[in-house]
């Protein structure tokens, strides 16, 4: 039998995958609407950011629920920003930190916390 440290690993580990796949679909969709209407570049950083918030909450609302799930929702948020990160220099071929990257791990905490809770909302315990 598994312990609830466990599970609440588990729903966080899915919780961080489905998020950042959600993230990689809906940035390379946006990629492809730039491509397509020719937007200009000054849209691109707001509306990646919220595609970001967007899917960490979709995450956890999807596969949080249980105990504790402000905490589990704050710790996928600030997974999912990490791999995130990390899958996007990759594809950029540099890694650069900065001050965004202090920022984005704290909407990505503050997005994870949100769908925490209406996970629990939604879903119920």
């Amino acid at each position: 039998m598994q312990s609830e440290k466990g599970r609440a690993a588990v729903r966080i580990g899915k919780s961080i995958c489905v998020s950042a796949l959600l993230t990689l679909a809906a940035v390379l969709l946006f990629a492809l609407l730039i491509k397509l209407f020719s937007w200009g570049s000054s849209v691109i950083m707001p509306v990646n950011q919220v595609i970001k918030l967007v899917c960490v909450a979709l995450g956890c609302v999807f596969c949080l629920a249980g105990e504790k799930p402000l905490l589990c929702g704050v710790i996928s948020g600030l997974g999912t920003t990490l791999l995130t990160y990390f899958l996007f220099s990759a594809i950029a071929g540099s890694i650069t930190f900065g001050w965004g990257n202090v920022l984005d791990l704290v909407f990505g905490a503050a997005a994870g916390a949100i769908g925490g809770a209406l996970a629990v909302l939604l879903r119920g315990k």
